[in-house]
């Protein structure tokens, strides 16, 4: 019965009855203001998500044109350090495989020979190509007289040569050339004989329809770009 009593006096305490018409002020979320969050965080997320898919597939692009520019200078290298011609081929994906490769085509076994680009060896310097990207032809490439407006000058004889046609090779002084078969089955070499040669390569990103472009100046200087929607820009 004390209990009770003393219960029922802390109830009716002035400062007891302060502290409850305080917390029973402070109640939960209601159904519409819960609403509103979720609302407001699928929103969000609607237009996250497709930013950051957009970013991660250009920086696949970005990257995939910088590590075949990358390989594009160790073939130079290669050509100069040897005092031979190297070509670099782009393979696309095979069977199962998701990815696409590019590799420099050196000499392997004994005596040392070349593939001509049938496949990677072991030792070849070789890079992979995401799958969302590709490597297109020249005749699929935007605006490809502005781009070739900027890598060569207006008066020049050259046109630069498609690189998903022919592999891009260097000879030994680190210029570009064209790969010419001797007759008599002497063998393959390096053409300068035609005059200054150029090289394009144009890959897209399947997803976003974004385009990036890697060249070689008659001079040999390797250069990456990309398409703004009306001109080329050099990265």
């Amino acid at each position: 019965m004390e209990n009770i009593n003393a219960i029922r006096r802390q109830r009716t305490n002035p400062d007891t009855v302060q502290i409850n018409r305080r917390l029973s002020g402070q109640g939960g979320f209601s159904l519409v203001e819960l609403s509103v969050v979720v609302i407001i965080t699928l929103l969000v997320a609607a237009w996250a998500v497709p930013s950051a898919l957009t970013s991660i597939r250009m920086a696949h692009l970005r990257g995939a044109a910088s590590d075949y520019a990358g390989l594009l200078e160790q073939a130079r290298i290669y050509a100069i350090r040897d005092n031979r011609y190297y070509s670099t081929y782009v393979l696309s994906p095979a069977g199962n495989d998701q990815v696409a490769q590019a590799y420099v085509d050196l000499p392997q076994g004994s005596p040392p020979a070349k593939n001509g680009g049938t496949g990677v060896q072991v030792g070849d310097p070789v890079i992979t190509i995401g799958s969302d990207v590709v490597v297109e032809a020249v005749g699929s490439a935007p605006a490809t007289s502005n781009l070739e407006s900027q890598l060569l000058p207006a008066t020049t004889p050259v046109t630069p040569t498609d690189a998903s046609v022919t592999a891009p090779t260097f000879g030994p002084r680190g210029l570009p050339c064209t790969p010419l078969a001797l007759t008599g089955g002497g063998g393959t070499v390096c053409d300068n004989s035609g005059g200054p040669t150029a090289y394009w390569t144009f890959l897209q990103n399947t997803k976003t329809g974004s385009w990036q472009a890697v060249t070689i100046t008659p001079a040999g200087r390797i250069q990456k770009w990309f398409y703004t929607g009306s001109t080329w820009n050099k990265l």
